[in-house]
């Protein structure tokens, strides 16, 4: 005896159900980190049977995965038509790294999500990083490897390196930024000093990438 079909009411109920509890758990997880966070808890932000959290997901910790999973494919969206050939690639890195760094600064539950992931030691992530990473460093690796070809960046850059140190200039200023804050005299947050980091990024990142031809 075949299953019965749901019909499309159902399934758009169902996934309005799925998606409330996924962006409560998010910003659950984003504020107490996985051990810290209650399926109770997530149930009643979400305003749905806990039940039902067991029965899309089947565990706190899956329902863990599929949050890093909707956060860390924001980057892959992200990523999306920063490339545009023909263009200059300095101006390509530009548009990539302001993107990048402007997402960041919008985004603190994307932020939080990640410093909590890091104490874990990835433990989660992992199972999803990979490979959404590798979607969503293609078109800044494509714009690395233009620049190469054209002969404006080095043509010994390790791409995969210097995709890493942008990462990290960028996103330790925000995950370390209250740490920082006491000892700085600006707001960090400010859009002056948001504009002068991402600036100093991108000088750093061009002194490093750019092809200086021998005296």
């Amino acid at each position: 005896m075949s299953k019965t079909k749901k019909l499309p009411e159902e399934n758009s109920r169902s996934e309005e159900s799925k998606t409330r509890i996924l962006l409560a758990a998010a910003d659950i997880f984003s504020r107490k980190g996985l051990d810290g966070a209650r399926v109770d808890e997530i149930a009643a932000a979400a305003q749905i049977n806990k039940r039902m959290i067991y029965h899309y997901y089947g565990s706190k910790e899956n329902l863990y995965v599929e949050v890093l999973r909707y956060n860390y494919n924001k980057i892959y969206v992200l990523s999306k038509g920063a490339f545009v050939p023909g263009d200059d690639p300095r101006e390509n890195v530009r548009r990539a790294l302001r993107r990048y760094f402007y997402f960041l600064a919008q985004d603190e539950e994307f932020v939080r999500l990640v410093s909590w992931e890091a104490l874990n030691r990835g433990r989660y992530g992992s199972m999803v990083l990979p490979q959404l990473l590798d979607l969503a460093q293609s078109d800044l690796g494509e714009i690395l490897q233009d620049g190469i070809n054209r002969g404006i960046f080095r043509p010994d850059l390790d791409i995969r390196q210097v995709l890493l140190s942008i990462h990290a200039l960028c996103l330790v200023y925000f995950t370390r930024r209250e740490m920082i804050q006491p000892m700085w005299p600006q707001d960090l947050m400010s859009e002056d000093m948001l504009e002068s980091r991402l600036q100093h990024i991108l000088d750093f990142v061009f002194n490093g990438i750019l092809k200086h031809d021998k005296a």
